[in-house]
């Protein structure tokens, strides 16, 4: 049995993509112990990771989704920070986080995702007594309740709505409201986030150097550093397979080099659309807007 901790994803809708399979390979390769949960029948799951009912942390995913795209994002925002109070120890991950080198064994484990001061939960750990994870549990208690953090016109906007009476639900709010925004909010008002990594440690490729992983592998390797654990590969980049390679992957690029590495064949689980869910795209959006 290993003694890396127990990391977790979140599927929902369809059979996983190449995407999906890599990333979630490299835990079980590197020895972490791997679930997946799932609402449903899920296809082309990898040999090695568990597969557990969603059911067990939360149910109902339909009843959190974004009001313009109908993805569930929202209820995946949920499910993790329940997940954090319901499997103590337990590491969420994304499923298009790369596994780089084992992860720590420890209560806390977030980190930067760029370099003016947000945070992401692609890869998140919070102990059960975290104050960050009360406020966040609490602010995603209520869909309808205004986020802290909201200031400006933005905050007057939703006040008077809820004046009104027609209230603005997190589903029709900016992406990312229950997600990295809040995250960054709630570690830094109860201190926490003295734990969080240093960008280069679980988020060394910037979003907007995506298109890294379809070029030559050394433009993504030479911001892996020795302390790199993971490498956050973007679900938007699901865009890009679909439309300009077919489902798959440009020969020689390094996403074309890490699944001949864990003996993946893009083409017998292409991307052809987003699917039903896809939290690493809805996810990206923010770094649109933000």
């Amino acid at each position: 049995m290993s003694d890396l901790p127990r990391v977790a994803a979140l599927w929902i809708g369809g059979s996983l993509t190449w995407l999906e399979q890599l990333c979630l390979t490299s835990f079980v390769e590197i020895g972490h112990p791997t679930v997946l949960y799932t609402y449903g029948e899920v296809g082309g799951v990898p040999a090695g990771v568990e597969v557990r009912d969603g059911n067990e942390i939360m149910p109902d995913p339909e009843v959190h989704t974004h009001e313009r795209s109908g993805s569930v994002a929202l209820f995946s925002d949920i499910f993790r920070f329940h997940l954090m109070v319901q499997a103590p120890g337990t590491i969420w991950v994304d499923t298009d986080i790369y596994c780089v080198r084992p992860l720590p064994t420890g209560p806390h484990l977030f980190g930067y995702e760029n370099d003016k001061g947000r945070l992401n939960g692609a890869v998140l750990a919070l102990p059960p007594e975290s104050e960050a994870l009360a406020l966040l549990l609490d602010l995603t208690s209520d869909p309808y309740r205004i986020p802290p953090f909201y200031g400006g016109e933005a905050r007057k906007e939703l006040e008077a709505a809820a004046a009104a009476g027609k209230p603005v639900h997190a589903g029709e709010m900016v992406w990312g409201v229950w997600g990295p925004v809040a995250i960054t909010w709630a570690v830094k008002e109860t201190g926490e986030v003295e734990h969080a990594a240093a960008r280069p440690v679980l988020y060394p490729v910037h979003f907007a150097d995506r298109t890294q992983f379809f070029k030559r592998p050394m433009l993504v390797e030479r911001q892996v550093t020795p302390e790199t654990l993971t490498v956050h590969i973007w679900g938007r980049i699901k865009r890009i397979a679909a439309k300009r390679y077919a489902g798959g992957v440009p020969e020689r690029c390094w996403l074309d080099q890490k699944l001949r590495q864990h003996g993946i064949d893009p083409m017998a689980a292409p991307i052809t659309s987003h699917g039903k869910f896809d939290y690493g795209a809805a996810a990206d959006a923010v770094d649109e807007t933000t």
